[in-house]
């Protein structure tokens, strides 16, 4: 019986580095191909069209929303909501994807003074539109417009600005997410205000 044995052993094929190597890139072939959407996850709800009730279309919202099954909103809608701070928030599963924030402040501050403020403090890299009015970091992103003749969120204090963040939790690199904020920003903002009474 030990013969046997033997000669088996020796009928055995050998791997060699090559096949090894052949066999561990084909591993890590699948597996790329899985994680780039080739079976891997998808998203199986409708993307909004809107935030906060503002219509912005869904091709500025796609990059910001992750694979998942179910889109949930909630907070408030801009258009109609006399209040001089609004919230919403859209989640994917459960989890934050994005969330927006708006008010009309009695501050005069463009998003460029408030970005630079918090990250300096924070030392994070920012960056800003050269006219000041959308600046952000990171998944955030600020918009200011004028704003008057209407109350601010400071009681008894006229609105001089409306100010308006977006953040999201669903982006690869910061350097790819800024211009899709900023576009974002640059569509929002002038109807958020309006929505707002500015």
């Amino acid at each position: 019986m030990a013969d046997h044995v033997g000669k088996f052993r020796k009928r055995a094929p050998h791997t060699t580095a090559s096949q090894r190597l052949m066999a561990t890139t084909a591993a890590m072939l699948s597996l790329l191909l899985l994680t780039s959407g080739c079976g891997g996850p998808k998203v199986n709800y409708s993307i909004p069209s809107s935030l906060c009730g503002i219509h912005v279309g869904r091709d500025l919202l796609r990059p910001f929303f992750p694979p998942g099954d179910r889109v949930e909103f909630d907070g408030d809608s801009f258009p109609g909501d006399t209040k001089a701070k609004s919230f919403c928030q859209y989640y994917v599963d459960g989890n934050t994807a994005l969330w927006v924030d708006g008010k009309r402040s009695s501050e005069n501050a463009t998003a460029a003074q408030k970005v630079k403020r918090f990250a300096s403090h924070a030392h994070i890299k920012y960056w800003t539109r050269s006219d000041g009015r959308i600046a952000g970091y990171s998944g955030n992103v600020f918009g200011t417009s004028s704003c008057s003749g209407t109350p601010s969120e400071s009681d008894g204090q006229p609105a001089r600005s409306f100010a308006l963040e977006i953040a999201v939790t669903h982006f690869t690199s910061t350097n790819a997410v800024r211009p899709r904020l900023e576009k974002l920003m640059n569509t929002l903002l002038p109807k958020a205000a309006h929505a707002r009474g500015c």
